[in-house]
C-alpha cells in the first residue's frame, strides 16, 4: 500500500508540475502551444513507463542535470566562457551539452515533416556547397566497333547551405526554477524541440528567403496549375490532378515521396464524391497499413491518409481552405524530402535574461527569468524536381 501511494503521490506532483509549466507557457508562447508541448511530455513519460526510455535518449539523471544547469543559468551561478560561443556575452550564455543538443535535435525530429525526412549535413563551417542536379536522368551509351563511347553531359549545379541563427526566447517564474524537479527538463526539451521543428517545417515549406527558399516558392520546383477558371482549392481533381502530379516525379524519386497539404484542405479532397454520391478515394483517403509502413524516418510524423498509395502529411504552414479562391495560389505538394538538404552545426546554447520585455512584459517586474535558446542551421532543395507544387489558375 506504501508503494502505490508513492506512486499516486508522484503522479499529483507531475500533474502539478504540467498544470503551472502550461499556465505560465499559456503566457508566453499562447494556448495551443502549449497544449502541443503538454501532450509531448506526456507522450514521452508513456514510452517510458513502455520501453524504459522516450524519444530523447536521455535518462533521469541526465535530464536533472540539464535542470540544474538551466537553473544555475538562471540565477547567475553559471557564467559564459567567452571563448566557446561566437558572441561576447556578458549576459551568461552556455552552451547546451552535446547530448542535451542530440536530444532537441531527436525530438524535434518526431514532431515536424522536414527534421525527420530530409537528408542531413552535418556542418563545421558557416557554409556548405552540397550537388545540385539539374540535368536529365541519366542512360548512358553502346559502344559500337572500334569507336568512341558517346559523352553525357552532366547538369551539376551547387546550392549553398547557409547557416542562420534561430532563437527560442520565453519567461518562467524564479519560484518554478528554484523548485523544478526532473519533469522540468522534459518539459524544457519538449518547448525547445517543437519550435524548432515548427520552424523548420515552416521555412521548408513555404520559406520566401526569410531566410531559406522553402518548396512552395523555390523557382525550380515544377508547377502544376489547374485549368482556367479553377480558382479554388475544391477544383483540384483528388484522382486525375494527384495522379498527374505523381507522372512529373521520376520513378527514382518516388520512393518515399508523400502529399502534402493544410489540414483542412485535406478534410475536403478525401470527401470528394464522385456523380452518384461515393467517396473518391478508398475509406475516404484513410492510411492503408502499406502507407504507414514505409514512412520515413522512425517515429516521426504519422500520415493523415492517402492517394493513389502515397503518404498524405498535414502541415499547418501550407494554405488552409480559408485561402482558397485567390488565382496563382500554391497549396499542395507532392515530392519527396530525401531531396531536401538540412544542414546541422549542432551547437546550441542557453542564455539568461533577467530584465527585458518579453511578449510585452518586463520580466524583472514580474519576478521572472527569460531562457534564449539558440541554434544554427541551414535548409536548402538538393533536387527542386524531386517536388511538383499544385496551384489554382491564374485566370
Amino acid at each position: 500500500m506504501e508503494k502505490e501511494l508513492l506512486e499516486q503521490f508522484g503522479e499529483k506532483v507531475k500533474n502539478v508540475v504540467d498544470n503551472v509549466m502550461e499556465e505560465k507557457l499559456k503566457v508566453a508562447v499562447g494556448p495551443m502551444v502549449a497544449s502541443e508541448v503538454r501532450s509531448l511530455v506526456e507522450t514521452m513519460r508513456v514510452e517510458r513507463a513502455l520501453f524504459g526510455k522516450d524519444r530523447s535518449g536521455l535518462n533521469a539523471d541526465q535530464k536533472q542535470a540539464f535542470v540544474e544547469m538551466a537553473k544555475a543559468a538562471a540565477f547567475g551561478k553559471t557564467k559564459a566562457n567567452a571563448t566557446l560561443i561566437e558572441e561576447q556575452d556578458s549576459r551568461g550564455g552556455f552552451l547546451v551539452p552535446k547530448e542535451i543538443a542530440d536530444a532537441i535535435l531527436r525530438i524535434a525530429a518526431t514532431v515536424g515533416v522536414v527534421l525527420n525526412q530530409a537528408t542531413k549535413w552535418p556542418m563545421s563551417s558557416d557554409e556548405l556547397g552540397i550537388p545540385n542536379y539539374t540535368g536529365s536522368f541519366l542512360e548512358g551509351g553502346y559502344l559500337g566497333i572500334d569507336a568512341p563511347g558517346p559523352i553525357t553531359s552532366m547538369g551539376f549545379g551547387q546550392v549553398a547551405l547557409i547557416l542562420k541563427k534561430w532563437q527560442l526566447a520565453f519567461a518562467l517564474g524564479n519560484d518554478l526554477l528554484a523548485d523544478a524537479v526532473v519533469d522540468l527538463g522534459d518539459w524544457l526539451l519538449s518547448l525547445a524541440a517543437e519550435a524548432l521543428a515548427n520552424k523548420i517545417d515552416k521555412v521548408g515549406f513555404i520559406g520566401n528567403s526569410d531566410p531559406f527558399i522553402g518548396v512552395l516558392n523555390n523557382p525550380n520546383v515544377t508547377a502544376y496549375p489547374l485549368s482556367s477558371g479553377n480558382t479554388t482549392f475544391d477544383k483540384f481533381l483528388v484522382m486525375e490532378d494527384a495522379a498527374n502530379m505523381i507522372a512529373q516525379v521520376e520513378e527514382s524519386v518516388l520512393d518515399g515521396a508523400a502529399f502534402y497539404m493544410h489540414r483542412t484542405v485535406w478534410a475536403k479532397l478525401r470527401t470528394q464524391k464522385d456523380g452518384n454520391g461515393n467517396y473518391i478515394l478508398p475509406f475516404a483517403g484513410l492510411a492503408t497499413p502499406a502507407t504507414v509502413e514505409y514512412t520515413p524516418g522512425n517515429g516521426g510524423p504519422k500520415p493523415a491518409g492517402s492517394i493513389s498509395g502515397y503518404p498524405v502529411y498535414t502541415v499547418r504552414h501550407l494554405p488552409a481552405w480559408a485561402a482558397s479562391g485567390t488565382t496563382s495560389t500554391n497549396f499542395l505538394v507532392f515530392g519527396n524530402f530525401k531531396a531536401a538538404a538540412y544542414g546541422d552545426r549542432g551547437d546550441m546554447t542557453l542564455e539568461r535574461f533577467q530584465s527585458g520585455t518579453f511578449d510585452g512584459k518586463e520580466i524583472a517586474l514580474a519576478d521572472q527569468v527569460g531562457l534564449v535558446f539558440k541554434h544554427r542551421h541551414a535548409f536548402a532543395l538538393g533536387l527542386p524536381a524531386a517536388f511538383v507544387v499544385a496551384k489554382t489558375s491564374a485566370s
